[in-house]
């Protein structure tokens, strides 16, 4: 685990911008290229002319190793002069150091697709919402994006509005999970809109995160390694033979499971009814605020790096893998018609000309989007269960060889994990989706 040590770094004598800053640094980080030059550019955009100076800076994660799979977080608390001393944090989002990380947000166009929905699709959005009174916020706002001295985007840091993350392992309860579906079905609602009115601000959104392009296939055989370790863990448990049905389905998967997942992002003609997907909508990327006493109040999505324009279906299966098992056994249902009358709301009162989809007509596409499930819980699940996230290293996890081979059985074999995914297995049967 990586331990905090304060750094005290004099910077360069001031021209006009900086006097000293003063860096929190970890034993294995490099901040070097955080510095006031950086921090002068980036908030000038925000203030303007009236910023005169930045008198120091602290620099640390914003996360936790292992927290954040697809970039780095930085928090950077900032004092400022802008002729009166003021405090700003802002949290830099930069990509990866790991190698096969890089490549799979290079091939996947992981910057420019989140410089397209912070930067336009979701200031469209919003301005739909306003115009019928809702005042509701759906990410933090990105305070600007820079390519130098890394492709970054800035953002205000939501900790300051009191929005906090979850335990990962624990899984969102009833009452977060409204939040979660109020939210995605107003996302939902709005983005179609938005597509219909400037169908060119999609065009990185087009195709999805599992696809049969050559050119964008780094990330796949990591499904396949991931069918394995389920595989593994079902022939320990087959010794009576009760799971021989299931090893036999899982032993067939491991060759269907890139089709099948491309299948998840192929759309239906042009007429269904499509929205942007979050397609990553995980605990992880969810902050909430609480009232006092008055439980959850409000939420905040995160990182839209693998966004995608198709069925609803995408996102409501993927969510699926992030609830407690009582709430997906007994509310799943509850939950779709809560999705539904939102995005009805939403989309009569903004005067939507197309055909609304009915209740039944999500359900289908839960139906015919519910292979997605299998990756929420091959995938994404072992991930949102590790004990110790500060011990993850995501290329190693998804990288070839022995090494790499033992930190996913490692993964795979946490207890709490392992205590899920019978029943879950049963569920992913009796839906046909291990066929």
């Amino acid at each position: 685990m990586q331990h905090a040590r304060k750094v005290v770094r004099k910077l360069p004598a001031p021209e006009v911008f900086y006097i000293s800053a003063k860096i929190i640094a970890t034993e294995m980080a490099n901040f070097e290229w955080i510095n006031g030059d950086l921090l002068m550019n980036i908030l000038a955009r925000q203030f303007g002319s009236n910023l005169k100076r930045v008198i120091s800076y602290e620099v640390n994660f914003a996360t936790k190793k292992g927290d954040n799979y697809a970039s780095e977080m930085y928090r950077v608390k900032v004092q400022l002069d802008i002729g009166v001393p003021i405090a700003k944090s802002v949290i830099l989002k930069v990509m990866p150091s790991g190698e096969i990380q890089q490549k799979v947000m290079e091939e996947n166009s992981i910057y420019s697709r989140e410089i397209v929905i912070y930067g336009q699709i979701l200031p469209k959005i919003y301005k739909l919402l306003r115009s019928i009174g809702d005042v509701s916020i759906i990410s933090p706002l990105c305070l600007t994006t820079s390519d130098t001295p890394k492709p970054m985007l800035v953002f205000e840091d939501a900790r300051e509005q009191g929005f906090q993350m979850l335990d990962r392992r624990i899984g969102l309860d009833l009452d977060h999970t409204r939040l979660v579906i109020v939210k995605l079905a107003k996302l939902h609602a709005c983005s179609r809109i938005v597509y219909d009115e400037n169908p060119a601000l999609f065009e990185l959104m087009m195709e999805g995160c599992i696809t049969d392009d050559p050119k964008k296939q780094t990330y796949l055989p990591y499904y396949q390694r991931c069918v394995r370790q389920v595989l593994r863990l079902v022939s320990q448990w087959n010794t009576d033979g009760r799971w021989e049905k299931i090893r036999r389905k899982l032993e067939s998967l491991h060759d269907k499971i890139i089709p099948y997942g491309c299948d998840i992002y192929r759309r239906q003609h042009k007429d269904s009814f499509h929205v942007l997907n979050h397609n990553d909508i995980w605990i992880n990327n969810m902050m909430f605020s609480y009232g006092e006493g008055a439980g959850v109040k409000d939420l905040l999505l995160l990182d839209y790096q693998l966004s995608f324009y198709g069925s609803p279906g995408v996102d409501l299966n993927f969510l699926y893998g992030s609830l407690q098992p009582k709430v997906q056994s007994a509310h799943f249902p509850e939950l779709i018609q809560l999705y539904h009358t939102t995005l009805r709301s939403i989309l009569e009162r903004l005067n939507y000309r197309g055909t609304i989809p009915t209740l039944p007509d999500i359900h289908v596409e839960i139906i015919r989007k519910g292979f997605h499930r299998v990756n929420a819980v091959f995938q994404m699940l072992p991930i949102s269960m590790m004990e110790h996230s500060e011990d993850a290293d995501m290329d190693l996890l998804l990288g070839d060889g022995e090494q790499s081979e033992a930190c996913r059985r490692e993964l795979f074999n946490n207890p709490r994990y392992v205590s899920v995914l019978p029943a879950l297995l049963q569920e992913l049967d009796l839906a046909g989706y291990l066929d």
